[in-house]
């Protein structure tokens, strides 16, 4: 619970030091982190699920690593929050000032 607030203030704090949209960054990278903590255990359980009934695994496997499975969970979405704070640290490019157009031409009108 602690590293999602510390995900959701520093992509806040990086995404303003670099003059992006602080707010939705913040929610990119908290999302980011809860995310990847919800898609690491639901593929390792399809994947456990596949072993069971394909290769008659144990059942109790999935409970037998739920330890393991939590932090490989963790360390993907400090490794995705990570990619996404290089991201951040990246400045935007600004673009290229254009020049001014050139006045019209004047001519002298002899009445």
């Amino acid at each position: 619970m602690l590293l999602t607030i510390f995900a959701f203030y520093f992509g806040y704090k990086k995404a303003k030091a670099t003059g992006r949209n602080a707010v939705l960054w913040s929610f990119i990278c908290g999302l980011t982190f809860i995310g990847v903590q919800l898609i690491v255990p639901i593929a390792v359980g399809i994947f456990l699920g596949l072993g069971i009934g394909l290769f008659g695994w144990n059942e109790s496997l999935y409970d037998d690593l739920n330890w393991p499975i939590t932090f490989v969970g963790i360390g993907a979405s400090i490794v995705a929050l990570f990619i996404l704070f290089k991201i951040l640290d990246r400045v935007p490019k600004e673009p290229a000032a254009e020049l001014p157009a050139p006045p019209p031409p004047t001519f002298e009108q002899n009445d």
